[in-house]
């Protein structure tokens, strides 16, 4: 695949994916307005939660594809305010936390933890057999329903966090996460010499053949002193001055 790296490579890799990403920035707009005309398409469902107990529905529209999946569910039986209790992302259930002397028993939507030995068979056998007959009827009425609103659901949740990514990365170099500003912060990894997962290879290597030579234990740099001699690499490494192939020394001066 193309440009199939991502911590370890070269200044040449890495300024060609550079040219493809940017060619891209003028597309986002496009694709943003396409994104929100799907969302719109879609519709979106909000709950509204108090104490874990839903107080409120936000209807999707009757046109949008949520709002015929909802008119859809009623007509089979089901209430989606009761059944559904759907949650965006921002509305995630979680454990809240116990303490050293206490293990946690509640969840975060105030649904009390289930422990082990119900002592619910009798009750348990009975209702089985009040629904063993309708099995197949709510299965057919509900469960594929609500498969399909739940998708949706996350399906526009998925939506909104893309036309929030592309927002960001075209945006300035200013911006923290922009394409600009990862490329300016790159730049400065590039020039690092401390940092040696990527280095500048001079154009030598766009293939990245030498881009995961193991790092060096020593540096085999031209010593500052000319009377000294000359170190020599006897194996592929990566050094602060970049790749440094057999027979080898620094680029330093």
């Amino acid at each position: 695949m193309a440009f199939d790296f991502l911590g370890t490579f070269n200044k040449t890799q890495w300024e060609r994916y550079l040219v493809f990403a940017r060619a891209q920035i003028p597309l986002v707009e496009a694709r943003i307005g396409y994104l929100r005309a799907e969302r719109a398409r879609i519709g979106t469902v909000a709950f509204e939660y108090q104490g874990g107990v839903p107080v409120s529905l936000t209807s999707p529209g009757q046109t949008t594809y949520l709002g015929k999946l909802f008119a859809a569910y009623e007509v089979m039986g089901g209430n989606p305010f009761l059944d559904l209790r759907a949650r965006t992302r921002s509305q995630a259930i979680f454990t809240i936390r116990g303490s050293e002397t206490s293990t946690p028993n509640m969840m975060s939507n105030g649904e009390v933890m289930g422990q082990r030995g119900l002592a619910d068979a009798l009750s348990s056998e009975l209702s089985r057999k009040s629904r063993v007959w309708l099995d197949g009827t709510m299965k057919a009425r509900f469960d594929r329903l609500e498969r399909k609103i739940r998708r949706a659901l996350d399906y526009s949740d998925e939506l909104d966090l893309e036309i929030l990514l592309l927002a960001k990365i075209s945006s300035a170099v200013t911006t923290d996460g922009s394409l600009e500003f990862i490329a300016e912060q790159m730049a400065g990894l590039l020039t690092d010499p401390n940092y040696r997962a990527i280095f500048d290879d001079q154009g030598k290597d766009p293939f990245g053949l030498t881009s995961y030579a193991p790092f060096s234990e020593y540096d085999v740099e031209p010593p500052l002193d000319p009377n000294l001699g000359t170190r020599v690499a006897t194996a592929p490494q990566r050094q602060d001055s970049g790749y440094v192939g057999p027979g080898e020394t620094g680029g330093k001066a």
